[in-house]
């Protein structure tokens, strides 16, 4: 039946924001902040859902608070390739959730109050009319029953029955989030949009006929899950001790309602991002209307995807995820790309300004700033990030996309698996864009051949690596079993030396090498980027220098080369308790000095440079320590000054190192920092750094590695290289204790060499370099001066030497020669010949000065001239090289001036004696 015409009251995304956390703060849920997106969890790229920080408190037995809202970002990629093209799916998303947990008698609550609290918001508040609101309920499935109760509850506050619909475990069972956690069924909430479809709507698309339909007719909206289960790691369900509340609601599908739109992209949370991307790609309104149908549908699709893969990309860099080839930043890296090969298709877009996202993202950080303040914070710092990432894509896009158009233009119906490895290894192309490309135009991608040219090209790099393990830990064959039990008890935290040790199994290794399995050991197994112990295991007579030292599975071997006795003794005394294990202080003290250290190195990384950076790897050695991060852009001098003093305060403040084991879900929320993609069990390993009294620690994070007691023991901080290791990652050398001392002596040994060799001293040594740069400078403009000279003069000679010709032409050469052709070079432009007699001008009145000179006529300032007899001497030869000359075209004997045709140098003397004036054609005359 048609639905009644009803009139809703409008609210921008701002005022929903603020109307819901009114609600709930009203009755009595603590406001919290949105927990990251990319949360502190191995088991998630992104936060998904607005439970996954409180996921602890469902099984806690202490909790800080009973009820509790947020508006939590989320991220999720299940339908990334729906985004555009239907009006609700996006990746990025806002989400209002409410939860409760804990005991009853402290204030929480079940079904019965979540179902009421959401219809009293929907109806009371935001007015939204009854005859148009739906519920589902979970039908029940396997194991877990109907939920009858929910149906009754919603019976009881006014909705109608014939708006209460079943549906199954894949519609109405959330979670767990992560594969483990709370986790039971939900209710969700419906609203009817209307019997009509949206005209943009394709003809024949299916729009919907009741709720949970593949339509979007019912637009469900707001999702209230009720945690009664506890899902574990191995796929068991147990019941919580206490069921808990766990509502969201899209904040994206809400103004689509309130603002009675039939998309979110003409929301006020999206709709100027969308404008933004039409304007860049000159489509304005009047452009906008003039395309036709098929490519008009085509720039709407790409131009929503670029504004929600923007929203994506602020967010997440903001958080400090660069775009990269791994987890959370290889995701950003696709979106990216997929939002910029959106953008420059000539199909749709065709955005010709190479970097138009960076500017979406520019606008979406203004556009959402004012909520979350992070964004205007981070700004700068992310658009740079976002815009190198664009750029160095757009060198290789339009290459790509070439290739392929080629490829799709054959007329077949697969591409070869090399080629899409080769879009992918060469010009960038994640293989989810080529096959999204291709398949839009019905062509498949061989993924079969793909994923054996990626196997080959990895083949490739494992072989030329110049770091193989070489069996450590790869084969479990080979043991023999010295004697039954339990074994690798790590016992080193505490201990360099152990004794009463006993063999579990051992195996022969390379020639006269054994390893060894123990029941208890103090020797450190590589892993976590801190190298292994060195030592000695003896026992029975014989002695054992400990090589290496790692992990099979969960059990620590010990790689040994036997110095003394033989291997008989050894083993046997294993076998009755007798073996003796010793570490060398001298490698694990520094060692851990150096573990410490890059714990605070992290710690000042983030304080200093901003929360986005994350390791990505590290070595821990006793001479060095190692740290990968990730980082958009390499610190300056400053920056790096300031990491290196924050560490070594801290160490000078000899701050407490303690460590404890207990449960991953409580250190997770402590803020211990983990490494994604790390395996750990139930229980971990935290090493705290206390901070001040009362605050927060300096550093907090999930290690097995070893660790000085306090920040003192360090002893000092150098901070020796920083450089660039891949886009986005960062790498920093650093020295500690008696290392980092050598260095800085070195450092000053070189700086006394240097001030002795410039005959200086070292506080000096900057202007003395300063000095000498500059005179080295001087003395190169000097000799480029030197050598233009040198240039200018050879040209002049050779112009001095030019006389005009027959017909215009200027011939040059020595005086009388006219070359075997019988004639010079040509000088053909009048400008030119017109500064060359200009040139030749002023030489001959130096030359004239000259030759008076020498005549015995004093110069300008009354000095006196050379001997007459050098004058006269070299005034005659300038005669008789003169008498060799041919006179100018038009000149006569006995003019008043003589004219020379060439001059062989500088001042040519007169052709006549008593000539009034002297003018010499070109440069050097004979009167020299």
């Amino acid at each position: 039946m048609a639905l009644p015409q009803t009139s809703i009251q409008q609210k921008t995304a701002d005022e929903l924001r603020r109307a819901f956390q009114k609600f709930f703060k009203d009755r009595g849920h603590t406001i919290v902040p949105s927990a990251p997106l990319v949360p502190n969890d191995p088991t998630l790229l992104f936060t998904t859902a607005g439970m996954v920080q409180f996921k602890p408190y469902y099984t806690a037995a202490d909790v800080p608070y009973t009820r509790a809202i947020s508006i939590q970002k989320c991220l999720r990629l299940t339908d990334v390739d729906q985004v555009g093209l239907t009006p609700r799916h996006d990746t990025f998303f806002e989400m209002l959730v409410n939860f409760s947990f804990g005991p009853l008698e402290r204030g929480a609550y079940f079904k019965e109050e979540a179902i009421a609290f959401a219809w009293e918001f929907l109806t009371d508040v935001l007015g939204l009319p009854v005859e148009r609101l739906h519920a589902s309920i979970f039908a029940g499935e396997d194991q877990f029953p109907r939920d009858d109760e929910a149906a009754r509850l919603w019976k009881k506050i006014g909705l109608r029955p014939d708006h209460i619909v079943p549906l199954g475990r894949a519609d109405n069972f959330w979670g767990p989030a992560g594969g483990q956690g709370p986790c039971g069924p939900c209710s969700e909430i419906y609203f009817d949009l209307g019997e009509r479809p949206p005209d943009e709507l394709p003809e024949g698309a299916f729009w919907g006929e009741r709720p949970g339909d593949p339509g979007d007719r019912y637009m469900e909206f707001w999702n209230l899950v009720f945690p009664q289960y506890d899902a574990e790691p191995g796929g068991a369900m147990k019941p919580l001790p206490r069921p808990g509340i766990d509502t969201g609601m899209g904040l994206e599908r809400l103004a689509l309602i309130l603002q009675q739109k039939t998309s979110i992209f003409d929301t006020d949370l999206f709709k100027p991002l969308v404008g933004t991307v039409l304007n860049l790609a000159g489509l304005e309104n009047g452009s906008f209307a003039k395309l036709e149908a098929a490519r008009r549908a085509i720039v709407v699709r790409d131009a929503r995807v670029i504004a929600d893969h923007a929203r994506a990309l602020t967010f997440a860099t903001a958080e400090g995820v660069l775009p990269g080839n791994e987890g959370a930043g290889y995701v950003l890296r696709r979106l990216l790309r997929r939002a910029v090969l959106r953008g420059r298709s000539k199909q749709g877009l065709a955005i010709e300004s190479p970097g138009f996202f960076a500017q979406v993202v520019d606008v979406v950080a203004g556009e959402f700033g004012g909520h979350y303040k992070e964004l205007a914070e981070r700004k700068a710092r992310f658009l740079t990030a976002i815009a190198r990432e664009e750029e160095a894509f757009n060198r290789t896009c339009d290459l790509g996309l070439s290739l392929l158009e080629e490829l799709l233009g054959k007329g077949g119906k697969t591409i070869r698996g090399e080629d899409a490895f080769e879009l992918h290894d060469t010009y960038g192309f994640p293989i989810e864009l080529t096959a999204e490309i291709a398949a839009a135009r019905g062509v498949a991608i061989d993924r079969a051949g793909f994923e054996r040219a990626m196997e080959q090209q990895r083949s490739r790099g494992r072989a030329g690596s110049k770091y193989t393990k070489g069996g450590d830990g790869k084969t479990a064959s080979g043991w023999n079993e010295a004697t039954s039990g339990p074994d690798s008890e790590f016992i080193g935290y505490t201990t360099l030396d152990a004794g009463g040790l006993t063999l579990r199994r051992w195996r022969a290794h390379a020639g006269d090498g054994l390893e060894l399995v123990l029941d208890r050991t103090p020797c450190y197994a590589e892993a976590g980027g801190q190298v292994a112990d060195r030592g000695a295991i003896r026992g029975g007579g014989a002695h054992a220098e400990l090589v290496h030292v790692f992990k099979e599975g969960e059990s620590i071997v010990h790689r040994v080369r036997l110095t003394e006795g033989g291997a008989e003794g050894l083993i046997e005394a294993g076998r009755t308790a007798a073996l003796h294990a010793t570490v060398e202080a001298r490698v694990r003290r520094p060692t851990m000095r150096h573990h410490t250290a890059t714990h605070l190195l992290h710690a000042a990384l983030r304080e200093l440079l901003g929360e986005h950076v994350h390791q990505k790897g590290s070595l821990v050695a006793p001479d060095r320590l190692r740290f990968d991060y990730t980082h958009f852009e390499g610190p300056g001098r400053e920056q790096l000054a300031a990491i290196e003093a924050r560490v070594n305060e801290w160490v000078l403040d000899n701050r407490e190192v303690s460590w404890s084991i207990m449960p991953l879900d409580r250190a997770r929320a402590l803020g211990a920092m983990a490494l994604f993609g790390e395996k750990y069990g139930a229980e971990v390993r935290v090493v705290t750094v206390a901070g001040d009294e009362g605050g927060p620690a300096v550093s907090r994070e999930l290690c097995g590695g070893t660790h000085v007691a306090r920040t003192g023991d360090i002893g000092a901080f150098v901070l020796v290289a920083e450089s660039a290791i891949a886009s986005g990652v960062r790498r920093i050398e650093a020295l500690c204790g008696a290392e980092g001392l050598a260095h800085l002596r070195a450092q000053g040994e070189l700086l006394q060499r240097a001030a002795g060799l410039l005959q200086s001293n070292p506080a000096t040594l900057p202007e003395q370099i300063e000095k000498l740069k500059g005179e080295l400078e001087r003395l190169r403009r000097a000799a480029a001066e030197a050598q233009r000279g040198g240039l200018e003069a050879e040209m002049g000679t050779l112009a001095e030497r030019a006389v005009a010709g027959a017909n215009g032409r200027w011939v040059g050469g020595r005086a009388g020669y006219r070359g075997r052709s019988g004639r010079g070079a040509r000088c053909r432009r009048p400008a030119a010949r017109q500064a060359q007699a200009r040139r030749g001008a002023a030489r001959g009145e130096r030359g004239r000065q000259a030759h008076l000179h020498r005549r015995g006529h004093r110069r300008p300032g009354g000095r006196e001239p050379p001997a007459r007899r050098r004058a006269g001497a070299r005034g005659g030869a300038g005669r008789r090289r003169l008498g060799r000359r041919q006179a100018a075209p038009g000149a006569r004997r006995g003019q008043g001036s003589g004219q020379a045709r060439r001059g062989a140098g500088r001042g040519a003397a007169p052709a006549r004696r008593g000539a009034g004036r002297v003018s010499a054609r070109r440069g050097r005359g004979a009167g020299r």
